[in-house]
């Protein structure tokens, strides 16, 4: 059934998603099952993102052990920036998530020290960008009175916002690579 689904394998990638929930004996099923199967890449889902950390990073840990170091490991749905820290770490290549543009869309960035609510009153009057250290365009050229004006009044404060906070996991992500190489 992979050739009538996977027409075009010269351009594109197939992963097996690796499912079992919390249960490692299902998941080492299914990593071994996959692994048989020789694909293009992997992918750890089955996650419902309400797991405490520890059993998430458990979990994590499990597969990528089980799964091929030369081959892509994708963890489905990871959340923020520590889970990208952590499930590097743990041996995990690729992510997707939608934190920093949901985030952005409740009027909230990024910074190093955690999240920074644009739509509280006391930003109306704050001429300092969102990150001081951050090179993004958005901290280069706008305020945070003028974007803290733009998320309680236009959809373009959150572009701006979602801007900002792909290129801090972006830098987050860059960071922790970096520091794990060896030279």
């Amino acid at each position: 059934m992979l050739h009538v689904a996977h027409k075009k394998p010269d351009v594109q990638n197939l992963f097996g998603i690796v499912q079992g929930g919390l249960d490692p004996v299902l998941r080492d099923i299914c990593v071994r099952g996959l692994v048989e199967r020789n694909l293009p890449g992997y992918a750890i889902g089955g996650l419902a993102g309400g797991e405490d950390k520890d059993s998430f990073w458990r979990v994590v840990a499990q597969c990528t052990a089980g799964l091929p170091e030369d081959k892509p490991r994708y963890v489905m749905g990871v959340g923020y920036p520590l889970d990208i820290v952590v499930c590097s770490a743990l041996g995990a290549d690729m992510y997707d998530c939608v934190y920093p543009t949901r985030t952005a869309r409740f009027g909230s960035a990024l910074v190093p020290e955690g999240v920074l609510k644009l739509k509280q009153n006391a930003m109306a009057t704050d001429e300092r960008p969102i990150d001081p250290s951050c090179p993004c365009m958005v901290c280069k050229n706008y305020t945070r009175a003028y974007l803290h004006c733009l998320v309680t009044k236009d959809p373009m404060g959150s572009q701006l916002l979602s801007y900002h906070n792909l290129s801090f996991m972006a830098r987050v992500s860059c960071h922790f690579f970096w520091l794990s190489c060896s030279f």
